[in-house]
């Protein structure tokens, strides 16, 4: 079994298999932060007005994060929908 894992070939598929593993946790906890952050704003400013749907533009001026991470973030979540109408305008679900 020593001579498995003293194999040059195998070394390198354990390496960049971790490596993987490793950048994919960081992009889940930046993408779990980052939603956070967006619904936080979503549920206070459904409370703040009337409008229950806020822009990608006041999202992202509220959360200092990129329109084009917001979009993102808003697609990929199950807590966050998009407007039927109005396709940069989103709530919490």
């Amino acid at each position: 079994m020593s001579d498995f894992f003293d194999n040059g070939i195998v070394q390198g598929i354990l390496a960049t298999f971790i490596g993987a593993l490793i950048l994919g946790l960081f992009g889940l906890f930046k993408f779990k932060r980052d939603e956070k952050m967006v619904t936080q704003f979503l549920e206070n400013s459904g409370v703040e007005t009337s409008h229950s749907f806020r822009t990608t533009h006041a999202i992202s001026s509220a959360t200092n994060l990129s329109k084009k991470r917001i979009r993102h973030i808003c697609r990929k979540s199950s807590m966050i929908r998009r407007h039927d109408r109005d396709k940069e305008s989103w709530k919490l679900f």
